[in-house]
Formats: C-alpha cells, sequence, structure tokens
C-alpha cells in the first residue's frame, strides 16, 4: 500500500518509523500483546479495525513500526471511494471514538472528522450517505467502551498523532 503511509509528516513510503495506525491487511503482533489488547474488533467490517487496535496497543505500553521492506503482494484494488466506503467509514469512527477515547475528546475527535469529510467530501449523494453513516454509528452497535489512558493520549499526542484527527 505505498499510496497510504501510516505516519504523519512522512511523504516517502521506503522510510520506516514508529507509527499510530496500521493497516488492516498485513500486521505482524506479538501474539501475547494481541490476546491482551483484545484481537480485532470483528464487527467494525472494513475500515478503523487497525486504528482500534493499535489505540489498544498503545494503551499497553507499547508502538507499532512501519517496515517498508517488507513487501505484500496484493491484487490491485481501485482506490476509487464508494458508497459503502462513506458509510462504513463515519460509522466506525463514530464507533472508534465511544470505544476508545476518554469522554471529553469523543465531541472534538467526531466534530473534527465532520468539518473534514464537509470539506473533502465533493458530492452531495456521497456526503448524504456519510452522514447517514455517522447517525448509524450515533445509534449504537460499537461495542465494550474500554477507553484509552490519559497517558496513551499524551504519547500519541507525541508521537505526531493525538488522537483527535
Amino acid at each position: 500500500m505505498r499510496r497510504w503511509i501510516p505516519r504523519l509528516r512522512a511523504g516517502d513510503a521506503t522510510r520506516p518509523g514508529t507509527i499510530t495506525v496500521m493497516a488492516e491487511g498485513v500486521v505482524l503482533i506479538r501474539r501475547a500483546d494481541y490476546e491482551q489488547a483484545g484481537g480485532w474488533p470483528g464487527h467494525f467490517f472494513l475500515f478503523h479495525e487497525g486504528i482500534d487496535l493499535s489505540w489498544r496497543l498503545w494503551d499497553l505500553g507499547r508502538t507499532g513500526w512501519y517496515a517498508p521492506e517488507i513487501v505484500i503482494h496484493h491484487p490491485a484494488t481501485d482506490p476509487a471511494r464508494h458508497v459503502q466506503y462513506y458509510r462504513l467509514v463515519a460509522r466506525n469512527r463514530v464507533w472508534l471514538a465511544y470505544r476508545r477515547l476518554p469522554a471529553p475528546l469523543i465531541p472534538i475527535y467526531l466534530a473534527t472528522w465532520t468539518l473534514l469529510s464537509i470539506i473533502r467530501i465533493r458530492s452531495r449523494v456521497n456526503l448524504g450517505v456519510w452522514f447517514a453513516g455517522l447517525w448509524e454509528g450515533l445509534k449504537g452497535g460499537h461495542g465494550q467502551r474500554r477507553p484509552m489512558s490519559w497517558t496513551t493520549v499524551l504519547r500519541l499526542t507525541r508521537a505526531g498523532r493525538p488522537p483527535i484527527i
């Protein structure tokens, strides 16, 4: 996935470094850490499972590492956005916020992403689907709430990704 680099301010996909989020497709995690963190949030289905798991691992005091020298071959997919993308990305952002963020950060996170989505999504139809996904997320289905500690918020912020963006 050379088109997505999981580090802030990193335009070079060939440079390794600490990450705060991960792609859901190819990751290596110590089994004990994975089990202690609770594994993948399977009910998300597409988008933000990696952020959820990353934040739980960071909450355990772990960090992630991007290793660009490891190459995985995957069939090419069209990176174009589709209706299901807009719905699920909005729904799962709400779920992620509710599950993992301290309560005062939830409205900040959701307001930030709502504003960014309004700016980025150019189609009224897609924006309507996005808001339907947001509403779906607000109605529930997010699973267990286990917010990260404020220490983790600080660690993520120091790493360059405060958990509100």
